[in-house]
């Protein structure tokens, strides 16, 4: 059973990656239950996300069909909270249902950007200063502390957000009342740090106790920003496999991929996002659910690896049940 849309503001991106994974997982063999799931349709409305009332199903009755189908495995494409938070392992757990990629835990660590950088800075992962705010701090508060402890230009990020949804640089003080208001429609939380300027990296993983760094790949997005179109739109962003960096970054960036993967308790799969500045390496997140669509970095990577998409989806259902691929 594969769990894709959700009421996310990713909702678009986890139908496009749900279709292509259960395409592939047929192509290898299996037999497939597809499966639009939407926890709240208020939410959805809200958010102004396109939902078929006849198709989507929520929690309650995604759990009926659980209990009618008994999958082997549910193959987890949801983007954003309740499908990467944890919430919905949570459930499978309880249901004693397989899934891919990471438990409870570490979906939970992984999606809070924040505490990704204190696990990730406490096992020895260089990551960038940043400072922390609520949307019930005034905006003068954080702007002086942006000042005082990290200067501009900086990047303002929603907490737990993904696909650069909510994300704006801001290149003087001006710009930061704006860009709060904006971050803070998305989360309660948000993350500001320096804008760095460097090679945008990234390094999929893929396994449990045993994992693999693959290819890491360089990003180099045409208007110079990897932001939500340059993410998903075809020809948007020039992706190199190999990445034009030394042998030495190339090392780098996968010991601390395998370190980040690790530290967090990942399984299946996880991608970890870096940047090549001039003080060195820095890690940026830790995504749990990689996205799965015809421009997504983990299918690239795999396929410089030598895994044919049918190959990657049938080695994630396999990490799932336990089995070692790599």
């Amino acid at each position: 059973m594969v769990l894709m849309g959700g009421d996310s503001t990713e909702r678009e991106v986890s139908l496009s990656s749900g279709r292509r994974v259960a395409d592939g997982l047929r192509r290898a063999g299996y037999h497939v239950i597809e499966m639009d799931v939407v926890f709240s349709q208020s939410l959805a409305k809200q958010r102004g996300l396109e939902v078929s009332s006849e198709r989507a199903v929520g929690l309650a009755d995604l759990v009926k069909r659980l209990v009618m189908h008994q999958p082997e495995v549910v193959f987890i494409v949801l983007h954003g909270a309740p499908g990467e938070d944890g919430r919905v392992q949570a459930v499978l757990d309880l249901m004693n249902i397989p899934y891919t990629g990471s438990g409870v835990l570490a979906s939970a660590l992984a999606l809070d950007k924040v505490m990704t950088k204190r696990v990730l800075e406490a096992s020895g992962v260089p990551v960038a200063p940043e400072v922390v705010c609520y949307c019930d701090e005034p905006t003068e508060s954080i702007t002086r502390k942006v000042g005082e402890m990290l200067g501009y230009p900086v990047i303002v990020k929603p907490n737990t957000q993904g696909s650069t949804i909510g994300v704006h640089r801001v290149y003087q003080e001006s710009g930061m009342d704006e860009a709060l208001r904006d971050a803070f429609r998305y989360d309660e939380c948000v993350l500001i740090e320096p804008l760095l300027s460097g090679v945008e990296l990234t390094v999929p993983v893929v396994g449990n106790r045993r994992a693999v760094a693959l290819p890491m790949i360089e990003v180099v997005p045409a208007g110079g920003f990897y932001d939500y179109e340059a993410k998903y739109t075809p020809g948007a962003t020039e992706e190199i496999i190999p990445a034009r960096v030394p042998d030495e970054i190339h090392q780098q960036c996968a010991h601390y991929a395998l370190l980040s993967h690790r530290a967090l308790g990942c399984r299946g799969m996880s991608r970890i996002d870096f940047i090549w500045a001039s003080g060195g390496v820095v890690a940026l997140e830790v995504n749990t659910i990689p996205g799965m669509t015809p421009t997504s970095l983990l299918p690239r990577s795999a396929e410089a690896y030598g895994w044919s998409f049918e190959r990657l989806v049938d080695n994630i259902v396999r990490l799932a049940r336990g089995e070692e691929v790599v």
